[in-house]
């Protein structure tokens, strides 16, 4: 078979994950799956580290470098146990190897391709919304569509909403199919309760809207004006679904910290070990890092895994209690300390700065188009970091979009060569 063939089997595995293993087979070894074909693909190729270097900037492969190398040493140190420390090697590897085979073999006619993929993919995850929804009476956490859940739902319709709001401002998308892009956006934001997308859909859209037109002042006042009318208008709306309290609780600032500042584990036992977006940096570092040397290098890679085979004590001893696994931050803080989770948040700005420059050095739309996407969906990782753990503990999704974008980037270059 050939390695593109088993490229996209690979992509379409990743994608389709959450409706195997929630209507066919549920197992945390489902995703290994795809991990070994990939992994296969990666290993039976040459690779070309100089060419991905020149891609996204040769100090972005070095600090990946640097993280796995000592955080793997790290993890030898603090003796975690060896099928541990390749668990957690296996699950960040992955995402490198992903990028970097998409950059190896897809060529322009993938990367429209992909788009196409993404845009069905948009309808179908709609669809399977409101049959979860509506039919099997799924709420909440339990909404996935096509992922596992509404964690990965949110990441996945905000890389839509930065995708298609792109081709509604250069005139490919109607205002008709626009308007229906963010009702369907704030449908999905209601049902599945992912209450962040009111706030980062608008936001982004706006941020690209800022990267295809001239930015101005008068931008600024439309964002403000904007928002000050969505806010009622959404209000309206999801009162034909929710209780005026939870509405009004959805916009309410005090309400938003004291929800994101409390016990995120309702059990007892949790009340007052559990972490929340707001107190999981602070609570990781006080609570599991304790002594200086692991506040800053953590455990090492693997040794915040909450595999059911291959988890550590810490997994073990905090997990259950502090959910520290929810959390990006909390996560990284643990197996990377201060020194890696500093790295990490370099590694997203340099990628962020790679992406602005190229933007800003090119005249011609479709490097801006693709160079743009990028940027946005880079610079909106620490939100997501913040809100979840999906660009740490899922980020198949994340990476793709990326590799995509800078596929784009290169192959529109070599045509105007």
């Amino acid at each position: 078979m050939k390695a593109k063939k088993i490229l996209y089997i690979i992509l379409y595995l990743v994608l389709l994950n959450g409706v195997i293993q929630t209507y066919l087979f549920k197992s945390e070894f489902v995703p290994i799956i795809s991990d070994i074909l990939l992994f296969y693909l990666a290993f039976s190729q040459k690779h070309d580290i100089k060419a991905v270097s020149r891609a996204v900037g040769v100090w972005v492969v070095r600090l990946f470098a640097i993280l796995l190398v000592g955080s793997t040493v790290i993890a030898i140190v603090n003796i975690m146990p060896p099928i541990s420390i390749v668990w957690g090697f296996r699950m960040v590897v992955r995402y490198l190897l992903l990028f970097m085979m998409v950059y190896k073999f897809f060529n322009y006619t993938d990367v429209v391709k992909c788009k196409k993929m993404i845009v069905w993919l948009f309808w179908i995850n709609t669809f399977m919304v409101v049959f979860q929804f509506y039919v099997e009476r799924k709420v909440g956490d339990f909404i996935g569509g096509t992922f596992m859940g509404n964690n990965e739902l949110f990441v996945f319709y905000l890389f839509c909403a930065i995708l298609l709001s792109k081709e509604y401002f250069i005139g490919r998308l109607s205002k008709l199919h626009f308007f229906l892009l963010i009702a369907i956006e704030m449908f999905i934001a209601m049902v599945a309760e992912i209450k962040i997308m009111y706030f980062t859909i608008p936001l982004a859209i706006y941020a690209v809207y800022v990267f295809t037109k001239k930015f101005s002042v008068k931008h600024v006042l439309i964002l403000v004006l904007a928002f000050f009318f969505l806010v009622p208008t959404m209000k309206s709306v999801m009162s034909l679904m929710y209780g005026e309290e939870y509405v009004n609780s959805t916009f309410d600032l005090d309400f938003i910290q004291e929800e994101t500042s409390k016990s995120y584990n309702l059990s007892a036992e949790a009340a007052d070990y559990s972490f929340n977006r707001s107190t999981c940096v602070e609570m990781a570092t006080t609570l599991i890092l304790q002594d200086p040397i692991h506040v800053m290098f953590g455990y090492g890679i693997g040794s915040g895994n909450t595999s059911e085979t291959f988890g550590t004590w810490i997994s073990a001893s905090y997990s259950k209690i502090t959910s520290y696994n929810w959390f990006t931050s909390s996560w990284l803080l643990i197996e990377y300390g201060w020194v890696g989770y500093i790295i990490w948040i370099l590694i997203i700005l340099l990628l962020a700065y790679r992406l602005l420059r190229i933007y800003y050095k090119s005249k011609d739309p479709v490097v801006k188009y693709w160079s743009s996407l990028g940027f946005v969906s880079v610079m909106f990782t620490p939100i997501m970091a913040w809100y979840n753990n999906i660009p740490y503990y899922n980020a198949y999704f994340i990476y793709l979009f990326w590799a995509i974008c800078f596929v784009g980037i290169r192959e529109r270059q070599k045509m105007l060569m």
